[in-house]
């Protein structure tokens, strides 16, 4: 061996010698903390998470037991955070696919806004926007019904109410929309519909997590809003006066199903409505969806939904390593387990076919529009 290739080779084994130790002790940090994360969950989600017992009812106990296996398995070799994070979510996908998720310990919801506006426009957010395409019909985009959209949805419907009255065929396009807030949609909902409706209700499982996570979920979601703090105030009291591990209504929507009338119901409404959704449409989203098919002058156009509203209202809860959140359900509907949406997602009335690529996905406006004008 030349004597060079020897020094090469010492001086090799003296880096390693200095820097494993170190290196070593990280890694193993890591992995500690990723496989303590992952023993934690499944206790945890059983006893607070809404969906856990049906979920793992449905697809079985060995299912999840087996899945648990793997990711123990993966976690025992992660090198870095993220590779946690793709293992445990990986888990999680084998409990339920939507409405629960991990994410890092610095998340925050803002950034999913933020992320959801970057796949979609240049835009710093989401931003509901109103085009008329002609005298008879106008197209209204909203992209997101979180709480930070609320105050531009309202000033939109506020500020083209007039017109909007005159323009007997609206649009409403929520493909891709990523839910958010059911009061957000609420202008919208009392411009189009003008029938009673049957409202399913929904409940919430009280347990000592679900209340913490509960009581701070303003300061997350909507930092300042009043609305949602005297809302959440009320169902807060309702849950820590319950019995751990049970259910308490929601404050305005405790029976099974409650009817609800129109606001307004003389105000001038759109004659034919068409809702344009697809697989994008998750969470409040497809709320919103249920309440305008119930709408007589109302039609479903586009795809199946994303199928993720049985078990909602989600919450974080830090996981004990300390570098994680795991959000999940704390809320189910009353429609369980006649009317199951998780499953299937929402069908449509009008089934169009998935677009092959963006030019064909504006086209669909132009479908529902000849179809609407008869054209």
């Amino acid at each position: 061996m030349r004597p060079t290739r020897v020094v090469t080779k010492l001086l090799t084994i003296l880096t390693w010698s200095l820097l494993s130790p170190s290196s070593w002790a990280e890694d193993a940090s890591i992995t500690d903390g990723c496989r303590g994360d992952l023993n934690y969950l499944p206790g945890f989600l059983l006893a607070n998470d809404t969906g856990a017992a049906d979920n793992r009812r449905y697809r079985g106990e060995a299912v999840i037991a087996a899945a648990y296996d793997e990711a123990d398995r993966e976690a025992a070799t992660v090198k870095s955070e993220s590779d946690c994070l793709a293992v445990i979510s990986t888990y999680l996908k084998a409990w339920r696919e939507k409405h629960l998720a991990i994410v890092p310990a610095d998340w925050s919801p803002l950034d999913d806004a933020k992320s959801s506006a970057e796949s979609t426009s240049s835009a710093a957010a989401p931003q509901a926007r109103i085009h008329w395409l002609s005298n008879e019909t106008v197209v209204l985009t909203f992209p997101t019904f979180y709480a930070t959209a609320a105050e531009d949805i309202a000033t939109m419907m506020t500020h083209n109410q007039r017109r909007l009255a005159r323009t007997p065929n609206w649009i409403i396009d929520v493909r891709n929309n990523d839910g958010g807030d059911d009061g957000t949609y609420a202008p919208i909902a009392a411009a189009v519909i003008g029938n009673p409706i049957l409202m399913a209700g929904v409940e919430f499982l009280s347990t000592p997590a679900n209340i913490e996570g509960t009581a701070g979920i303003c300061d997350l979601y909507a930092p300042g809003d009043a609305r949602c703090a005297a809302q959440v105030g009320s169902l807060v009291a309702l849950m820590r006066a319950a019995k751990p591990g049970t259910y308490v209504p929601h404050p305005r929507l405790g029976n099974v199903v409650t009817k609800v009338d129109p606001s307004e119901p003389r105000r001038r409404r759109p004659a034919r409505v068409a809702v344009l959704t697809d697989q994008g449409c998750g969470s409040s989203c497809e709320q919103f969806v249920l309440e305008m098919k119930q709408a007589w002058n109302v039609k479903i156009f586009g795809r199946r939904t994303a199928g993720a509203l049985d078990y909602s209202n989600l919450r974080p809860h830090k996981l004990p390593s300390g570098r994680r959140i795991v959000l999940y359900a704390t809320s189910r509907s009353k429609r369980l387990p006649y009317m199951p949406v998780d499953a299937v997602g929402i069908a449509p009335d009008v089934f169009l076919p998935p677009p092959v690529d963006e030019a064909a996905r504006a086209i669909e406006i132009d479908t529902v529009r000849a179809l609407m004008e008869q054209r």
